[in-house]
């Protein structure tokens, strides 16, 4: 296109294509930015936000099972053991996988409750909260030995009413031998929770209470409301492999805890 010359003085001449294109830019521009802003605003505020920091939470507890789990020959902890002088909760267990400092300081342990609570957890803790469990092993007979046709949990609870039945021999049992259950023990690890909330005013740090929940029902126990305005209905759920996952009671597969997330059996 040949422009005429310009008279001195004169504005520079701007062809149509010039002017819509600065337009459509700047619109876009701000487009993008109310988009972004938006997005912003519902993933890091509100329940929303809250969700996002349970999320953290969970991704955080599953590196340092991880990290426990290389260190012992690929065995998880017990969920609870309460046995002669030996009472330990599996959140204890990852102290030293969470905190550089020694693992029996209670200065330590003051600096780790962000990791073990949910921000939407609404109980009236008696002590310093703990808003997560492992998925509970139901300790019976008919699915024992803990492996990969178990239907039942991943959480063991040790004490004498379980190792009475499961093991028999009560004076001679040492903590450091009761059974465990392994990573190779679990044949679906993405498929299969480790830990998730189960919120109730005795879920505390390094109580042997709540240590375990199994199924969607007891979780929802502490709620009046049955949990619908709890992380929208959903409950967020650290698989055995480490990544996590918000869903609703019917996606984990079962309501009792008797199939799905909840079992390690193979197929079910």
């Amino acid at each position: 296109m040949n422009l005429p010359p310009r008279k001195p003085g004169e504005i520079p001449f701007q062809t149509e294509t010039d002017r819509a294109f600065t337009r459509i830019d700047l619109m876009a521009v701000i487009v993008v930015l109310l988009f972004v802003g938006g997005w912003l605003a519902l993933a890091y505020t509100g329940e929303n936000g809250r969700i996002a920091q349970c999320t953290r939470n969970l991704s955080t507890l599953g590196r340092a099972m991880q990290t426990y789990a290389d260190q012992n020959q690929g065995a998880l902890p017990a969920a609870g053991i309460d046995w002669g002088k030996n009472q330990i909760s599996w959140d204890m267990k990852l102290r030293p996988y969470l905190s550089a400092g020694k693992a029996n300081s209670e200065q330590v342990f003051a600096t780790l409750p962000r990791f073990f609570f949910c921000p939407s957890d609404p109980a009236n803790h008696y002590a310093t909260p703990r808003s997560y469990a492992m998925g509970g092993n139901d300790m019976s007979p008919d699915h024992w030995p803990p492996g990969r046709d178990s239907a039942t949990g991943v959480g063991l609870w040790w004490d004498a009413r379980t190792i009475s039945p499961l093991l028999k021999d009560l004076t001679g049992q040492k903590v450091e031998q009761l059974p465990v259950v392994k990573l190779s023990d679990i044949p679906r690890p993405a498929d299969t929770v480790l830990l998730t909330e189960f919120i109730d005013p005795n879920n505390n740090l390094g109580s042997l209470r709540q240590t375990t929940v199994i199924g969607p029902s007891q979780q929802r126990q502490f709620f009046k409301d049955g949990g619908v305005n709890f992380h929208h209905g959903k409950f967020n759920y650290l698989m055995v492999d480490g990544h996590v996952e918000l869903l609703s009671r019917l996606q984990t597969g079962s309501w009792d805890g008797t199939g799905g997330i909840w079992i390690m059996k193979k197929g079910n």
